[in-house]
């Protein structure tokens, strides 16, 4: 079984490497991975940014890469490679990042821009053990349109919404939080406090119930929605 990475770092982009860390020889375009391998999975944040290539080495893993919903999983040589994005169907040369793929693991990569280069952050899989008569949810907010949120869940043994974390910043996932097994929903709010302490104001955002399973687990992840709005995506690890 695939182990999956979690926690939220942020990678700056590098073209060159520096002491111990080699990249492992570039892809090739028609080269067949032969070695070990590692799996990427991509969600493009960005609203209004144009469908994506998403390279790693000189090779596209994900053509094409449309705004919104989680790409799947591809396989990538394991190592560490240079991810990069560039507009889909051009030829441009991305601006890269090194990411480290372990063999056997699994990582999710989210598109952000900082000063007009996109570049990746990964969400690892700290804390995601579940105990086989549990289950876990956690959030990732990556709504850049609306940074200034609340984020409340319901969770299978307490049916009033409570609070995940505060405050809840762009670009923050939560902790995994741990319920029995059974049906989680997750609402945002506009920020509001009194006396420092969150208030349930305007709901932005609904969840459908999420049925999660013993031993399983979830995140959900916050996104704009083209024309105005927030949608709400749920991945497995």
């Amino acid at each position: 079984m695939r182990s999956a990475r979690w926690s939220l770092i942020t990678l700056l982009a590098v073209s060159v490497s520096c002491g111990d860390d080699v990249f492992d020889p570039p892809l090739d375009d028609d080269d067949p991975i032969t070695g070990p391998t590692a799996q990427l999975r991509v969600v493009h944040t960005l609203v209004g940014v144009a469908t994506l290539d998403v390279m790693v080495g000189s090779q596209v893993v994900l053509p094409s890469l449309a705004f919104g919903a989680p790409s799947a999983f591809v396989d990538v040589p394991a190592g560490t490679q240079p991810v990069g994005f560039r507009p889909a169907g051009t030829t441009a040369t991305p601006h890269t990042s090194s990411i480290a793929f372990t063999e056997n693991d699994s990582v999710t990569v989210f598109t952000i821009d900082s000063s007009s280069i996109i570049n990746p952050w990964v969400l690892t899989d700290t804390g995601a053990v579940v105990p086989s008569d549990k289950s876990k949810l956690r959030v990732a907010h990556f709504a850049a349109t609306t940074p200034l949120v609340d984020i409340w869940r319901t969770q299978p043994d307490w049916q009033q919404f409570i609070t995940i974390m505060f405050p809840f910043r762009y670009r923050e996932a939560s902790p995994y939080l741990q319920s029995d097994p059974g049906v989680w929903r997750v609402l945002v709010s506009t920020e509001m406090r009194q006396g420092g302490i969150p208030v349930l104001a305007d709901t932005l955002l609904l969840s459908d119930p999420i049925d999660i399973t013993e031993g399983e687990s979830r995140t959900v992840i916050v996104l704009d929605r083209e024309g105005g709005g927030l949608q709400a995506h749920v991945i497995r690890p």
